[in-house]
């Protein structure tokens, strides 16, 4: 599946892995005026999983309900004022990546992300975790910067 949204869907989905369950730092759900990112995955059947992993990741959440324990945060979650749409709502893990990585899955090592999660690198801005279960196709989504004209076509 290839989506193409900007750079700012990147922060997103890093922003899923990070949401709003931190007990002190103030909550990114207190303002609702995040840009929305229509992402449009559809969600294969089992999704999400009936138990999530050791992790956590796959557990059920709700925007902005608190129901991950961090360092996971809810995929429907704001970050850095952008919400993304259209995706399971989940439990996952996020990190940004570090300066000049190529590869932010590889940077985190092989069991980042526990049993029954696959690792997805969002561009090179970050990796974060999702089901097995949650993957289209079986694959993680690739995401393709906006080309900002350049190139005369029309995404």
């Amino acid at each position: 599946m290839v989506a193409r949204p900007s750079i700012a869907l990147s922060a997103l989905l890093v922003s899923a892995a990070l949401g709003c369950t931190a007990g002190v730092k103030k909550s990114a759900c207190a303002s609702r005026d995040a840009g929305v990112i229509e992402v449009g995955i559809e969600t294969p059947a089992g999704c999400p999983p009936p138990e999530p992993n050791e992790l956590g990741i796959g557990k059920p959440c709700t925007m902005c309900g608190n129901e991950c324990t961090a360092p996971l945060r809810c995929a429907c979650d704001s970050l850095l004022g952008v919400q993304l749409s259209g995706v399971p709502c989940v439990c996952t893990l996020m990190q940004f990546a570090q300066q000049g990585s190529t590869n932010p899955c590889f940077d985190q090592g092989p069991n980042w992300c526990g049993s029954n999660a696959t690792c997805c690198n969002a561009l090179t801005a970050a990796a974060y975790c999702i089901p097995n279960v949650c993957l289209p196709d079986g694959q993680c989504v690739i995401f393709f910067p906006l080309d900002a004209g350049t190139d005369g076509a029309t995404d």
